[in-house]
């Protein structure tokens, strides 16, 4: 369970910083809003997640999804790695993490 909080933990640190980061480059308002609310969320998730709430497996799970989708729709687009691809990539290994998570606790219970 620590595990799977931490990369979830480290995961909406990632985001939180990327949208930041594309304010600052960018001046993007969006990806600084988008940003520090799924990264907010996520953190919010990791912290329920260590705690053992099941529900904040799934919300971060829906969370992860809905960012995978989005990043590799864009990376589809444009074609460039960074950030896109690699944060595409980086989802889906959260994505994967968060899953086999949550088949391990119903298969406990």
């Amino acid at each position: 369970m620590k595990v799977t909080a931490t990369i979830v933990f480290t995961y909406g640190l990632l985001i939180a910083l990327g949208g930041m980061m594309g304010y600052v480059k960018g001046g993007s308002h969006m990806s600084l809003i988008s940003g520090a609310s799924f990264g907010a969320a996520l953190l919010i998730c990791a912290h329920f997640i260590s705690k053992g709430k099941i529900a904040a497996q799934y919300f971060a799970l829906l969370l992860t999804f809905l960012l995978d989708g989005l990043f590799t729709y864009r990376f589809a687009k444009t074609l460039h790695f960074f950030p896109t691809g690699f944060l595409s990539l980086f989802s889906l290994a959260v994505l994967i993490v968060i899953a086999l998570k949550i088949r391990r606790t119903l298969k406990l219970q």
